[in-house]
């Protein structure tokens, strides 16, 4: 890679426990990245966010274990911040949006750069300079980030922003109250500090290019590249799932899954309706959905543990480990992803890598990522939901598509760095 050291920002990561969404991206990345720059004779860093500028923070994301010290994670300003975005303060947030958006942006502002500052407090302040180049991975619009980024900037680093999506402000009804508001300030301030920006679908990125024009705002070099996955381990998993699970994926008829977090984008209810009308016609087929549990889909979450099919023609589980998530994929018919917006979809790929036919909805990222093992319906569309999961209840050929070829992280993180070289104009270093 065409610089001198490498910095990625791991700031909001290094808060959480959880290992999904941006946060297991975050994560995998900063494992490769740090390997092939490494191996290239490039310095790599992991950094974290103060409004006096970058920290250095290392072994920011390894366990208390390899590092014999307390995981940032565990420390009271990350379970503060946890807590500040968690499902009771945002119901206090919801109802702070009567106030002027001014006043709200403020306390915003002031509350996370106090929380990051507090946990950056001890920890070496950055230096940059021509030919460092910084990586902004990080779901960074929960901190200004743009205030010290101005700064690594001024001393003459370059500036490389991921952009995962753009659903904040495509599809605003799918996020918490405040994001909207918090991912545009972010979007505003950040586009005209970066010097590359690089999405993790070619579909992502002319979203981007889109609002731009749609906004009249300037728009550096972009670029995509593709997210990985991990490798798949079928060694271990007997005695690893639980009999329930078992149990209800072998039971006569066919199994659909689920996978992913509930949130509203995902469309879980929406999937449970087509299954009830399925049912109500006398249909055999049974559904299975794995994911995280969160505050905004707490309504449908409660709903479907005392559903009347609840063990029975449905099964849900919130706490699904990694071979729980295997065995679903083997075993399984198909996995639906009913999503109404996704800025990749990393259990398409999990699915097809493994086996398992993909029934989704037909969103730009998904066609991309299509084989000849997906199927894509109209998304919203409950008919033509309905006639794809009927077309697999039947018997089955004895030949399935072939698998589709793996993608490792490794591989993801190596074309990330082609495509940021590919971005920045190529300077003499130091």
């Amino acid at each position: 890679m065409n610089a001198a050291r490498v910095f990625m920002d791991v700031s909001y990561t290094r808060t959480q426990h959880v290992h999904v969404g941006i946060t297991r991206t975050v994560r995998r990345l900063e494992q490769e990245l740090r390997q092939l720059t490494q191996s290239g004779g490039t310095e790599f860093a992991t950094v974290s966010f103060h409004t006096g500028g970058f920290r250095l923070a290392p072994g920011a994301l390894a366990s208390s274990a390899t590092q014999g010290v307390a995981r940032a994670s565990d420390k009271p300003a990350a379970r503060l911040f946890r807590w500040i975005t968690g499902a009771f303060f945002r119901k206090v947030v919801v109802a702070a949006l009567c106030l002027p958006w001014s006043f709200v942006s403020r306390v915003w502002a002031t509350t996370s750069a106090w929380t990051f500052d507090f946990l950056a407090r001890n920890e070496p302040a950055v230096e940059f300079r021509s030919g460092d180049v910084l990586l902004l991975f990080d779901a960074s619009w929960n901190y200004p980030v743009w205030i010290a980024a101005r700064r690594a900037r001024q001393q003459g680093a370059r500036v490389v922003l991921l952009m995962y999506d753009l659903i904040p402000l495509r599809h605003p009804q799918f996020c918490f109250a405040l994001v909207p508001h918090v991912f545009r300030l972010w979007l505003d301030r950040m586009l005209p500090l970066a010097d590359g920006v690089v999405c993790i679908s070619h579909a992502t990125e002319q979203d981007l290019r889109r609002f731009a024009a749609e906004n009249g705002s300037a728009l550096p070099a972009t670029g995509h590249f593709r997210l990985g996955s991990d490798p798949i381990r079928t060694s271990g998993l007997a005695g690893s799932v639980r009999p329930e699970l078992e149990a209800f994926v072998q039971a006569p008829g066919p199994c659909f899954a689920a996978i992913g977090s509930f949130e509203p984008k995902k469309n879980y209810g929406f999937l449970v309706k087509v299954f009830e009308h399925l049912w109500q016609r006398g249909e055999t087929a049974r559904l299975l959905i794995m994911g995280r549990e969160s505050a905004e889909c707490a309504e449908l979450i409660a709903g479907l543990r005392r559903h009347l099919e609840q063990g029975r023609r449905l099964l849900t589980l919130f706490d699904a480990s990694d071979a729980e998530v295997a065995y679903a994929y083997g075993h399984c018919r198909a996995l639906i992803f009913p999503s109404m917006a996704e800025g990749f979809g990393l259990p398409l790929v999990e699915a097809r890598t493994r086996g398992c036919r993909v029934i989704g909805s037909d969103l730009p990222v998904f066609s991309e990522l299509a084989d000849a093992g997906v199927t894509l319906y109209p998304a919203g569309s409950h008919a033509e939901l309905e006639r794809r999961i009927l077309e697999l209840t039947g018997p089955q050929p004895d030949t399935k598509p072939a698998l589709m070829e793996p993608f490792t992280w490794q591989d993801s993180a190596r074309q990330c760095l082609q495509r940021i070289d590919a971005l920045l104009p190529r300077q003499a270093l130091p």
